[in-house]
């Protein structure tokens, strides 16, 4: 019985796994590809290349829906293309927060605010150096680095890296040049110039030249009064000077260059184009988009967009918080309450929010991101649960960076906001909750991208009463949305195939258009209808309208759904517990073999305890003393051998009396 158990176990498990292989869930695809000179850092490589690495590190953590991160994405490509012969020094790397993949690993370095970027030294030890800040402007990030690389008090530089930081005297540069350095040069600069340290790391991988950088308060008593000016020191003591004419960082550069033969700017090519590569298995060329090849979706709200935002929003924008505790702990359950009261959902995922809600109403103390994910996956059971897949339906876009979860969030708040007015008007005596207040909450403590929370932030300041009510609240963000699309129509974010305009359009309502103006009792007749339950497009209905989803649907049933998932992981549970029992019984065993011999080592003690530890070796060794599992010694199983040879000896004479004595008969001697 035991094994055909086991062996059904082993066989839905493999089923499920082969229905797992099949399943295609949209994956959140970063902004970079492996043939950007930007460097695709997640959960799998960052060990490997950041902390291990001999290089700095400056990192930029993003979400892939993020409209802002998309925007400043061809900036940080353009400040990785121009830094990529700086590798030795400084690496130029991103991470996609937005990826399931790396939630833990964003949260392990309170990346909250999007885009943020953080600097890593050389052999990262887990110590605070360069903090995270979301400046985007390219000339402060460079000059963050190089702050940041050039600073020996915060960690020792290995020892192949440049000096970067200014030298005192002429005499420290004779102490670093070696034989391989046939042109020593000077930039003199000014205190917090930067151009000294921008052409050393710019020629880095020239071995010819050896390039240092002095201040100006160190050069004034050779009579340089021009800075910042470029220097080359002659071998007879003297000092030749260079770029006359184009005192800026590319004239200096290219002067130095023109020092050098062909053959020796060709193998500092050869060594800068030996930086490491993106080793991703990706085959998307970068620019080309996505195959999202599918037919129109009407303009309706679907479920699966609803169920795909709570999933993202939950076990991630939540996860990713080191500690919910505060004010952040006040904003998430006020949030959970107005979900859990007011989602227009199926009844097992409204359930499971009313789980979750009543859980975090008895907790005051602080919860973190573990705690919280572990807490999210042991309410769920059977018949309450949150569907594990993320599928844009409504809100796909025709590029996976387009679109998805911010549009799934606008559409999540307006079907919380037309659920409390239509709630409030079924049973007048229910006290409506504040959704716009949880929804203020939500965008100011999780919500990803940080320019997009100022922006709502700036728009709830202006919150009225009168705003507050279910009406009012259905109204208000609706003009907000509207705002909102207004100041980002034509940014790069926008998907092109769905630009932004102002909803509804006349084709959806043409009674809420007055000449240019809008009929608010119209509009709000509209929303009630468009965001309503009744008209929310189910789960099992969505496919319909999706081609791609066709052509799947004869590979896979269903998804996997969470209790499928669990019937999985307790399948496992299973075969793991089997195994445990077996290891049980032979370690049983073990123990009792170990104990036989114990008793017999006591018995040896007992009779040979007298002796000497030699003299009871050498017995041993006479008497060929072998313990086995039984018990016996060779003596014992000698004196069985000799009994066994006499037993036989004894049946043949006893055989020989009786059988063959039988047959003879004596002849008479009158015969």
């Amino acid at each position: 019985m035991k094994w055909n158990h086991m062996k059904h176990s082993i066989i839905l498990i493999f089923f499920v796994c082969l229905i797992g292989c099949v399943i295609c869930t949209e994956k959140a695809e970063g902004l970079y590809s492996p043939t950007s000179s930007v460097f695709i850092l997640n959960q799998n490589n960052f060990h490997q290349n950041v902390l291990r690495s001999d290089s700095g590190w400056i990192v930029e953590f993003y979400n892939s829906w993020c409209g802002h991160c998309i925007k400043f994405a061809p900036t940080w490509k353009e400040f990785a293309k121009k830094h990529e012969d700086w590798w030795p020094l400084l690496r130029v790397g991103a991470v996609n927060c937005a990826d399931e993949l790396n939630v833990e690993l964003c949260r392990s370095f309170h990346i909250e605010g999007i885009p943020a970027f953080m600097l890593f030294p050389p052999g990262y030890k887990g110590i605070e150096t360069g903090g995270i800040f979301h400046d985007q402007n390219k000339e402060f990030l460079e000059h963050k680095a190089l702050d940041f690389i050039s600073n020996s008090t915060l960690f020792q530089p290995p020892k192949f890296w440049p000096r970067l930081y200014p030298i005192v005297s002429m005499q420290d540069i004779w102490n670093e040049t070696k034989d391989e350095h046939h042109f020593v040069a000077f930039i003199f600069e000014e205190p917090g110039s930067y151009i000294g340290r921008q052409v050393i790391l710019d020629t880095i991988g020239y071995k010819p030249l050896l390039v240092r950088r002095m201040l100006k308060e160190s050069v004034l008593k050779f009579g340089i009064l021009k800075f910042p000016s470029l220097f080359l020191i002659n071998r007879d003591g003297t000092f030749t000077r260079l770029a006359k004419d184009d005192n800026t960082r590319d004239g200096m550069v290219a002067a130095l260059k023109n020092l050098l033969s062909p053959a020796q700017l060709k193998a500092g090519e050869k060594f800068l184009n030996q930086r490491p590569r993106n080793q991703l298995n990706d085959s998307k060329k970068e620019g080309e988009p996505a195959d999202n090849s599918s037919k129109v979706i009407r303009p309706a709200v679907y479920m699966k967009d609803l169920e795909s935002t709570l999933h993202y929003a939950l076990r991630q924008e939540i996860a990713i918080c080191q500690a919910l505790d505060g004010d952040k702990l006040t904003a998430l359950k006020k949030f959970m309450n107005v979900l859990s009261k007011y989602f227009p959902g199926r009844e097992e995922v409204s359930d499971y929010l009313f789980r979750i809600s009543a859980w975090l109403r008895t907790t005051s103390t602080e919860i973190t991101g573990d705690q919280w994910i572990t807490s999210l996956d042991e309410k769920q059971t059977m018949e309450e649960y949150l569907p594990e897949h993320v599928k844009w339906v409504g809100c796909k876009g025709s590029e996976p960076r387009f679109r998805g979860y911010p549009c799934g969030m606008w559409t999540l708040f307006h079907t919380l906001t037309v659920a409390a007015f239509q709630k409030e008007q079924a049973n007048p005596k229910d006290v409506p909750l504040d959704v716009l207040d949880a929804i203020q909450g939500y965008m100011k403590y999780f919500f990803g991208c940080q320019i997009c929370v100022e922006h709502f932030l700036k728009m709830a300041h202006k919150i009225t009463p009168a705003d507050k009510t279910p009406e009012g609240a259905v109204l208000w963000l609706w003009r907000a949305h509207n705002m909102a699309n207004s100041r980002l129509h034509g940014d790069q974010s926008e998907d092109p195939k769905h630009p932004k305009i102002q909803f509804p359009s006349k084709e959806l309502c043409p009674e809420c258009h007055n000449g240019g103006k809008w009929n608010d009792k119209n509009v709000l007749e509209f929303l009630l209808s468009f965001y309503g339950r009744v008209n929310i497009v189910p789960v099992a209905d969505d496919s319909k309208n999706d081609s791609a989803e066709k052509t799947t649907a004869a590979n896979e049933n269903k998804k996997l759904d969470w209790w499928e998932l669990q019937q999985r992981k307790n399948d496992l549970e299973k075969i793991r517990s089997l195994r445990n029992q077996k290891l049980e019984k032979r370690q049983q065993k073990k123990v009792e073999k170990l104990s036989k011999i114990a008793v017999i080592d006591k018995n040896l003690d007992l009779h040979f305890g007298h002796l000497s530890r030699k003299d009871r070796l050498r017995m041993t060794d006479e008497n060929k003393l072998v313990i086995s599992g039984w018990g016996f010694s060779n003596l014992d199983m000698s004196m069985c051998v000799t009994f066994y040879v006499l037993c036989t000896l004894m049946i043949l004479v006893l055989y020989y009396h009786f059988i063959v004595r039988r047959k003879y008969r004596p002849c008479s001697v009158f015969c």
